[in-house]
């Protein structure tokens, strides 16, 4: 830790008044990727009244993340855009209540549990698959995102999002989502008595989860009963204070539902984008999967064994990361190497960036799931590859999300091409979460068996 004067931080000027912020909102990542290659690793700029540092550089995303995460909150323009929605829910939570609740929700997300959710991962998958007809076109996207809303419905309130009886929970889901990202574009939180007909389809879609979480909490207390999904773990839940209250729960369930699935959805967007227009990593995955499963279902324990699908994902977050930003708030004056972030300033921390930086990424512009070898990972600096966040607010989803991107690339692989028409270029658009905007990501159901494998490539092993 450096112990001399702080290092001038270059800032990026913009307007008098307004400063930088309608630059950022015009072309949110090109801004944040064309200010690193001008400014380097940390630069800061001017949004409105609040000054707002973009930083790569891996000792100070460690330091915000891990060894000095409490002297960082969430935004408070974020918690309040979030608050509608989300409550005081772990993601936009902070202090006392983070740790309580954090504490509470972990026995949630332990390997038992998630372990018995993937094969309703797998269940899931196959039953879209079978939805699927040779030679049709249909939206990539969209169909992640219809399975991952699936998974979340039987995962935490063990209620299957395709039955009839659940349609106000996928169409209620599907809103909030949709208004939660048109939120997030917004530089100030539109009230929730604000007469306007988004307004009003936002604060409907809030009241129609509500009423089925609030109906779930209450079916669990009276029966007693563990379903085993995560809402009944979080039912039961208790420390020396008591249990969580049904406010808590609300808010708890809605944000699950809010990070379970639509980062997740994007995230096996770009990995069957990125495998259909890269051929040879696509073949070497296919072969790990047949070598490995032979034909029948994917299991976890069938997870150890296939470590290219792993990096698959791993590399996909890297160079197209679904959560391709997320912020900071400074709550004192914090010293972090060169560097002086003063009380209340924003530090925003972009994955996108980070994985684009080539002083740890050789041909980051390039897709190589092979780079994710043990030995590679062991010499990147902490901090310098962060997709799920770091250190004690480290995403709690982040084996959940893992494993279902695992299960469900798996299946996929085992029965389906992945392909997009010819020519086909996507757009990349950086809401919540980078996706590809309304032209989705199209493809033509091409399963295996109607087709003759390709010969002429072997892998590498690299």
């Amino acid at each position: 830790m450096s112990s001399g004067p702080p290092k001038p931080v270059p800032r990026k000027k913009g307007h008098w008044l307004l400063g930088t912020v309608l630059d950022f909102v015009r072309n949110q990542a090109e801004f944040v990727l064309d200010g690193h290659r001008e400014y380097g690793d940390v630069f800061v700029t001017r949004m409105m009244h609040m000054d707002s540092y973009f930083v790569r550089d891996p000792e100070i995303v460690n330091a915000v993340n891990v060894t000095q995460w409490q002297d960082f909150y969430k935004p408070a323009m974020v918690k309040k855009m979030w608050a509608p929605f989300l409550g005081k829910g772990l993601v936009p939570n902070d202090g006392e209540d983070w740790k309580r609740q954090h504490k509470l929700i972990m026995p949630a997300f332990s390997k038992k549990r998630i372990d018995a959710y993937a094969s309703a991962m797998v269940d899931y998958t196959d039953r879209m698959i079978e939805r699927w007809r040779a030679g049709e076109r249909r939206d990539f996207r969209n169909e992640m995102t219809g399975l991952t809303l699936a998974v979340v419905g039987k995962t935490i309130f063990d209620a299957d999002i395709e039955d009839d009886e659940a349609e106000v929970i996928r169409e209620a889901l599907v809103d909030m989502s949709e208004e939660m990202i048109r939120q997030a574009s917004l530089q100030a939180p539109m009230p929730s008595w604000w007469p306007s007909k988004r307004n009003r389809r936002k604060m409907e879609a809030i009241r129609a989860i509500e009423s089925v979480v609030y109906r779930i909490i209450a079916d669990r207390r009276a029966s007693g009963e563990d379903r085993g999904d995560l809402l009944s773990s979080m039912v039961f839940a208790s420390d020396e204070a008591g249990g969580m209250s049904d406010k808590q729960l609300r808010d708890e369930s809605m944000t699950l539902v809010f990070a379970g699935h639509e980062t997740t959805a994007h995230a096996l967007t770009w990995a069957w984008y990125l495998l259909a227009t890269n051929p040879g990593p696509a073949a070497e995955l296919r072969a790990e999967i047949d070598r490995v499963l032979g034909g029948r279902r994917i299991e976890v324990s069938d997870m150890a064994s296939l470590p290219y699908l792993e990096s698959v994902i791993k590399e996909t977050m890297r160079l197209i990361p679904s959560v391709w930003i997320f912020g900071r708030e400074a709550q004192r004056d914090v010293r972090i190497g060169d560097y002086v972030f003063k009380k209340g300033c924003a530090v925003a921390i972009s994955p996108l960036a980070m994985g684009r930086n080539e002083k740890y990424f050789e041909n980051p512009m390039e897709f190589i799931p092979g780079r994710w070898t043990r030995e590679f990972e062991r010499e990147l600096p902490k901090g310098a590859y962060v997709p799920f966040a770091a250190g004690p607010r480290v995403c709690l989803g982040k084996q959940f999300a893992m494993m279902e991107m695992r299960m469900v690339l798996g299946t996929l692989l085992q029965k389906v091409v992945p392909n997009v028409p010819e020519g086909f270029v996507p757009d990349f658009v950086p809401e919540l979460s980078l996706n590809p905007g309304p032209k989705g990501m199209p493809m033509d159901v091409r399963f295996r068996d109607d087709e003759p494998e390709r010969r002429s490539w072997r892998p590498t092993g690299t």
